[in-house]
């Protein structure tokens, strides 16, 4: 049986969703802005391949070619051929979350997956957060990216009567409609079909990555990858 948990955190409302008896995530860092987390998966089924060993230098390079696309700029951008991709992570981001990401998934279980959340606050936009997860499935690196610099608001043009702050569930997307996921080099991405299947609710924010094609493309492409 699922509950549905508003939890008050720092003035902002978090909703969450969770199984009632499962075990509380297990911190490997944090701060004012950032979790880094390890929870169940209910969806391991026999086991992750954890701890898993990705270097820093391998971690940079993954979240320097994760990218997201405006999926109102889809359609049109099939039509015209124009990609609109963005970064997701900025350059500060890549250095500073590398370390972390690094450190947990060395530290994680089987059973379990990586969670990463931020909060970003800019004069322009305000707060915004960032979230998703990942884990490691023999030699392919699952990124699931939740939400990217998304407004709490965001969901409420979708139903959703107050602001979600996804700080105790960061797999939980603010808005489903918003973007979806790339990453270049798409040599490094694996395939739907040659995937270890894992279900999301969105798919078009799960993006899979084959560490040994990774670490083949970063010798080719690595000036290539900031672009």
């Amino acid at each position: 049986m699922q509950t549905w948990v508003v939890t008050i955190l720092g003035g902002l409302v978090s909703l969450s969703v969770g199984c009632a008896t499962a075990p509380p995530p297990r911190a490997v860092y944090q701060d004012n802005a950032t979790a880094i987390r390890l929870q169940l998966d209910p969806k391991a089924g026999t086991g992750h391949s954890h701890p898993a060993h990705v270097s820093l230098d391998e971690f940079r390079h993954i979240l320097a070619g994760v990218r997201i696309q405006s999926r109102s700029s889809f359609i049109p951008s099939i039509l015209t051929g124009d990609a609109s991709l963005a970064a997701a992570f900025s350059r500060e981001e890549e250095i500073f979350l590398a370390r972390h990401l690094s450190e947990a998934l060395a530290e994680a279980k089987p059973e379990e997956l990586v969670t990463f959340y931020r909060r970003v606050t800019t004069a322009t936009v305000g707060l915004a957060i960032t979230s998703g997860g990942l884990f490691v499935h023999n030699q392919h690196l699952y990124v699931i990216l939740a939400n990217n610099r998304t407004l709490p608001s965001d969901g409420m043009s979708q139903s959703i009567v107050s602001e979600i702050d996804p700080v105790e569930n960061p797999l939980l997307p603010i808005s489903r409609t918003s973007f979806r996921v790339s990453f270049v080099p798409t040599t490094s991405m694996v395939p739907e079909d040659e995937r270890w299947p894992w279900p999301y609710i969105d798919p078009g924010r799960l993006v899979v990555i084959d560490l040994l094609q990774l670490a083949r493309d970063m010798k080719l492409h690595a000036p290539m990858m900031r672009q």
